[in-house]
């Protein structure tokens, strides 16, 4: 098996795994050569077959920046050296997705047909982010987008953040840019948490253990207030459990805010089932449906509100842009982990240990696959 082969995921016996061969650009096409892409949960789940969604894609990743190295005849708004971010979610198809329904960008070149048609899946970035923090314009986004929904429905002064890897620190991040007070954050089984304490993303008195009591120990950090919102972004695995604990901390008319999936979808709470993809799905990409905000009694009689998004629109994703372009600083640190194409099996075989709870290895906060190191923005390879 080659390299190309161990990051793709096969759904179909004898399926063609020959994804390195380079791809023919048409009239109307774009080729981009990707750089730099994170690993993410989410394609971790997709390569075990944890996820009940069905897949058609063969080749995983989603979060990615690369270079545009081809352009077909007639396409008049992109240029060979042209600096892109993906956008993985199409704002007018909430299921058609990079790296999920076609195929993604652990591969040396992507095709994008007809690009005009399909403006939503690449936006332009300067030439300083074509470098790993570019894998983080996706997920900040959509921490942005999370954070003006809770923002405008809710109360800012005690805020949880339920997980411990980078897109809990992410959202942690932009929270407090959006101003929200006393943002604590509940931790797994991992050490990231004294990687978050140690690189000053948490006070260790802000971090508080997931195990059972969960609640209490957030009562009593709060001085016996009760929370206004929980952020969850947990692996989808651990979302029914943190949510029932979260129904137990917050105030009434509180907020849960699922920036994570659910692995099942359908979760059992206390009083009923929840379809948290269902919910994610009802505001995707800067596009809130009717019922995106759901209401939830617990058995107790208390009313909390749910929520979740699912991608992030392009004004998101300029945002996104225009933060890290001025504070790289403060989400440099994330990227813990860069490794070639070669060494990416070893990453990922790690990563699917880690998830399974065996804990083997070291785990990285946020880890990026390197590509074609020849290929710099400004048509200069």
């Amino acid at each position: 098996m080659n390299n190309h082969q161990a990051l793709t995921k096969n759904r179909i016996s004898g399926a063609d795994l020959s994804i390195a061969r380079t791809p023919d650009c048409g009239p109307l096409d774009v080729i981009v050569s990707p750089r730099f892409v994170g690993l993410c949960g989410t394609d971790i789940q997709a390569y075990r077959r944890a996820r009940d969604q069905k897949y058609a894609a063969n080749v995983l990743g989603h979060e990615g920046v690369g270079v545009i190295t081809e352009v077909g005849d007639m396409v008049e708004n992109w240029s060979p050296g042209d600096a892109v971010v993906f956008n993985p979610v199409n704002p007018f198809s909430r299921n058609d997705v990079l790296g999920h329904s076609f195929n993604g960008l652990f591969q040396e070149q992507v095709l994008i047909e007809n690009v005009e048609s399909t403006s939503w899946l690449i936006h332009r970035i300067p030439a300083e982010l074509l470098n790993p923090i570019g894998v983080l314009i996706e997920p900040v986004a959509t921490a942005i987008y999370s954070s003006e929904i809770l923002a405008g429905r809710s109360d800012k002064s005690s805020t949880v953040v339920v997980g411990d890897g980078p897109i809990a620190l992410i959202n942690s991040i932009i929270l407090r840019r959006f101003r929200f007070d006393s943002v604590l954050m509940i931790h797994g089984l991992s050490s990231r948490r004294f990687w978050a304490v140690g690189n000053g993303y948490f006070d260790q008195s802000d971090v508080l253990s997931g195990r059972s009591g969960a609640a209490a120990r957030v009562l009593g950090r709060l001085g016996g207030e009760v929370a206004n919102v929980a952020v969850i972004c947990t692996p989808g695995e651990a979302v029914e459990q943190v949510t029932q604990a979260a129904l137990a901390y917050l105030k009434p008319g509180g907020l849960i805010s699922f920036v994570s999936d659910s692995v099942p979808s359908v979760i059992s709470l206390s009083t009923g089932d929840v379809n948290v993809s269902d919910l994610r799905y009802r505001n995707y990409c800067g596009l809130p449906a009717d019922g995106y905000v759901e209401e939830f009694e617990t058995d107790g009689g208390k009313i909390v509100g749910l929520t979740g998004q699912h991608g992030a629109s392009s004004a998101h994703i300029q945002k996104s842009i225009d933060l890290l372009v001025e504070n790289s600083s403060t989400f440099n640190n994330l990227i813990t982990d860069v490794v070639t194409l070669d060494e990416a099996p070893f990453l990922i075989s790690e990563a699917v240990e880690w998830s399974l709870g065996k804990r083997i290895g070291k785990r990285p906060m946020k880890a990026v696959i390197e590509l074609n190191q020849d290929v710099a923005a400004g048509g200069l390879w």
